[in-house]
């Protein structure tokens, strides 16, 4: 399995302007092919900084509300890492069971067994470990989905990362605002690393060298933000 590298630099007047206004570098993972809704890991720049990851997830259960900023506090996590093509129960007793076949290609599957009723659903979805500068960061969540009681969560993860400046957002933490322009970048395949760097113009992340062009078969694109 290979390991995805995403490199970004920055000039010392774009770290003085992060401290000054408490902003972090935010990065997300979609599931499902939809935007992201969980940041997965945030941390605050250096002039030069790679974060890589392989494409290893597991699946974990939490009692938080999706709501902008809920941390995702973890009360049950299946081991790392879990099985693509399986199902995991969250049983009644409040932990992952092994795995059983049936589960959709591709994918993660977690039934949600626990009765926590009158509420009656829990916030499930895959965690995934990374690496950001040297240092390790571990069972964070790259997604959640509510999932009512005696129903199952099916979760396909995509190698595609969102990255963008705000602040004020924490790793493992719902983040349904975002206030900056967010720049998607598509790995897979033979595209395995990317180096951007930030432009505060545009408060987006371009190609090392400007332009668009990163070579072939590499994608990246940005969108605006949705303010509510």
């Amino acid at each position: 399995m290979p390991t995805f590298k995403l490199e970004t630099a920055f000039t010392e007047q774009d770290l003085q302007r992060f401290l000054a206004s408490g902003s972090n570098v935010v990065v997300a993972k979609p599931t499902g092919g939809g935007v992201p809704n969980v940041a997965w890991v945030v941390y605050r720049p250096l002039l030069a900084n790679t974060m890589t990851w392989e494409e290893d997830y597991g699946i974990y259960a939490s009692n938080a509300d999706i709501i902008n900023g809920a941390q995702l506090t973890q009360m049950s996590q299946t081991p790392y890492p879990a099985h693509a093509d399986a199902t995991y129960s969250l049983n009644p007793a409040g932990f992952f069971g092994p795995p059983t076949s049936g589960g959709d290609a591709n994918s993660y599957s977690a039934e949600n067994e626990y009765d926590n009723l009158p509420k009656g659903y829990l916030t499930m979805g895959l965690y995934q470990d990374a690496n950001v500068n040297g240092a390790p960061v571990q069972g964070n969540a790259v997604s959640a989905a509510a999932v009512i009681y005696q129903s199952t969560a099916v979760m396909t993860p995509f190698t595609t990362v969102y990255l963008w400046i705000q602040s004020s957002v924490v790793s493992n933490t719902v983040v349904t605002t975002v206030t900056s322009p967010r720049t998607r970048v598509t790995f897979g395949g033979s595209v395995t690393d990317v180096a951007l760097q930030y432009d505060a113009s545009s408060g987006i992340f371009l190609p090392v060298g400007g332009g668009e062009a990163l070579g072939e078969g590499i994608d990246v694109d940005h969108l605006v933000p949705a303010l509510i």
